[in-house]
């Protein structure tokens, strides 16, 4: 046994630097030839990932998907599937030139190599990536709550003062987004009838397409009051209020041209809106007037309905002669 190990190393020895030289031509005569006995394949839709720095961000961010060529052994290539070589690429920050497009060249290094699979080749027309970037800013925009226009409070109710906490929210997406961004709406809050008081509820902020908000929701506080409204009754005839018995000894007559008198009804909308004209009868007092003479009267009003008040009258004032009967 002894000399059969003395013979090999001999061997060995023997001319070691040119052996070694042959060996080394002998695996590269045998890589070149397992690599033209391989076979070839172009494999579509395959995913490539940009990743950006923290400073910047895609507008729009497409989804790439690139044509290879790929080589491999044939079982291989026959059950590759494209996600299996999925490139990932990395973008520099000092590579961005701002209000230009950002231009990624793809190599076979980018891309993985699956059960003996890998990408040789890239068409040229595939081979870059253009990106469109900006500059990822922060910046307070103020909240602007919105509410349902479906459905409505009852008409005896208004809304009045509508308060968010906080009032600005923090914004961070592209800078040509937020340079224009004037405000950030709350998701819809629902108003019907069934409002009648002041409430605070927790809403849900709408973020601008390709931006990140912060908080994501906040408290709203909506004041609500009874709804008010004044309404003109004009041309309105003038009644006497006079003693019973009283017509048939004196003559009541309006001295002013004007006989006709405006009145201004104040209250909640529904009980002012559904008044009608013949509900509303301004009236003159004459029952304390018991000698004839021209007096001048304050005009009052009587008016059919609940939570109604007169507000105004014109004229307010109006002059009456009374006279015998004869």
């Amino acid at each position: 046994m002894a000399g059969v190990f003395r013979k090999v190393y001999s061997f060995i020895r023997k001319d070691f630097w040119r052996k070694m030289i042959a060996l080394f031509f002998a695996l590269m005569i045998y890589a070149v030839v397992q690599d033209l006995q391989q076979d070839g394949r172009t494999v579509t839709d395959v995913p490539v990932e940009v990743v950006l720095p923290p400073e910047l961000v895609s507008i729009g961010a497409p989804e790439f998907r690139v044509t290879v060529r790929a080589k491999g052994p044939s079982r291989g290539l026959a059950q590759i599937n494209p996600n299996d070589l999925r490139a990932r690429v990395r973008v520099r920050y000092q590579d961005f030139i701002a209000g230009q497009p950002c231009k990624v060249r793809l190599t076979p290094d980018d891309f993985r190599s699956f059960n003996g699979v890998r990408v040789t080749e890239i068409p040229s027309s595939e081979s870059t990536l253009v990106l469109n970037l900006q500059r990822r800013v922060t910046r307070n925009v103020r909240i602007q709550p919105k509410f349902d226009k479906t459905r409505s409070l009852s008409r005896d109710y208004e809304r009045r003062e509508v308060r968010c906490i906080p009032a600005e929210v923090q914004v961070t997406g592209p800078e040509q987004i937020l340079r224009s961004l004037k405000e950030v709406s709350t998701q819809p809050i629902p108003l019907d009838e069934s409002v009648v008081e002041s409430f605070e509820t927790r809403v849900e902020l709408e973020a601008p397409e390709g931006t990140v908000i912060s908080p994501e929701n906040v408290t709203v506080q909506v004041d609500i009051a009874k709804n008010y409204i004044s309404r003109r009754f004009e041309s309105l005839p003038l009644l006497f209020l006079a003693q019973p018995g009283s017509e048939q000894r004196r003559n009541f007559e309006l001295v002013d041209p004007n006989k006709r008198v405006t009145v201004t009804i104040y209250g909640q909308q529904s009980s002012t809106l559904a008044l009608q004209p013949e509900e509303v009868k301004p009236y003159i007092d004459v029952s304390k007037l018991t000698e004839p003479g021209i007096y001048t009267v304050s005009i009052s009003c009587y008016v059919k309905g609940d939570r109604l008040d007169v507000k105004d009258i014109v004229p307010d004032k109006i002059r009456v002669k009374i006279t015998d009967r004869k």
